[in-house]
């Protein structure tokens, strides 16, 4: 890592310090006003290191929601994973190790004190999975089996629906068949676009662990194809935060998941990734 490149993240920790100094200070003499409109939180997580191998990895995380009529609610999220490593002792470039980006959204329509509609959409790609694109469509009940006296923080709701999921995986795009050459090996491609009628099941589970001085938070889902029960899709998240302020607090989060049948051989089954950072709360 050159000094430049040092330079340059000595600049960014300074001025991620200099922020949280400055919104720390709003966020306290905020602490005791109700937040009306879209409310949401910033997660931020940055390594780097330098040596025999020189290493970055950073991650951000973005959610929005706003609760409209008491009824209807709205969510949608932005996650962002890239990562870089190089061997110095090493010629080839750069090799990207993380490179993955989510968008995805939910509306969720209350019908009675325990009972809701949700209604999730969601886009994904993940370039070290060599997933092009993966698009899925929920639908479905849900049921709060139990919350706490703030039910928007204490809470465990499970769902059960139909969906559908949309994937391409690198490498088995081709559409159009490529006629072989006179003696050459088999060099066709038949394309893996996959459909998949899912049913879908799973929980969002959130509670304040130790008195509430830690934030907890864990949503998991399976998804079945009624199509194609081995490709099948599991997958968890979990997220501990412990604050610092109102707005502030150090943020760690677990993600785990497991596909059955990836759409190509040469990567592996389950992929899991942890972040440690700091969450911001507006």
């Amino acid at each position: 890592m050159n000094r430049t490149h040092r330079m340059g993240i000595f600049a960014s920790v300074a001025s991620v310090g200099m922020a949280f100094v400055v919104l720390s200070g709003v966020a306290f003499a905020a602490d005791e006003e109700k937040k009306e409109g879209w409310t949401g939180e910033i997660a931020l997580s940055v390594n780097a290191q330098s040596g025999s191998t020189d290493t970055f990895a950073g991650s951000i995380d973005v959610g929005t929601e706003r609760t409209f009529d008491e009824r209807d609610r709205y969510r949608a999220r932005f996650n962002g994973v890239y990562g870089t490593t190089r061997s110095r002792d090493s010629d080839d470039n750069t090799q990207t190790i993380a490179n993955s980006q989510t968008l995805s959204g939910d509306w969720k329509r209350s019908i009675s004190e325990r009972f809701s509609w949700l209604t999730a959409p969601s886009v994904a790609r993940d370039n070290t999975q060599d997933l092009e694109v993966r698009a899925m469509f929920t639908t479905g009940p849900t049921y709060r089996v139990w919350h706490g006296e703030n039910a928007d923080k204490s809470h465990f709701d499970i769902f059960a629906g139909p969906g559908y999921r949309f994937e391409i995986y690198d490498g088995n795009t081709g559409a159009q068949l490529q006629p072989n050459p006179p003696g050459g090996a088999d060099t066709s491609q038949n394309g893996d676009t996959d459909h998949f009628a899912d049913i879908v099941v799973g929980f969002e589970y959130k509670h304040g662990l130790f008195d509430d001085k830690v934030e907890y938070r864990q949503t998991a889902s399976a998804r079945m194809p009624a199509n194609d029960v081995g490709a099948y899709l599991l997958r968890s998240e979990i997220i501990f935060g412990v604050p610092i302020t109102a707005a502030w607090s150090f943020r760690t989060g677990f993600v785990i998941e497991y596909v059955a049948e990836p759409g190509s051989d040469e990567v592996n089954n389950t992929t899991t990734r942890t972040n440690v950072g700091l969450e911001y709360k507006f």
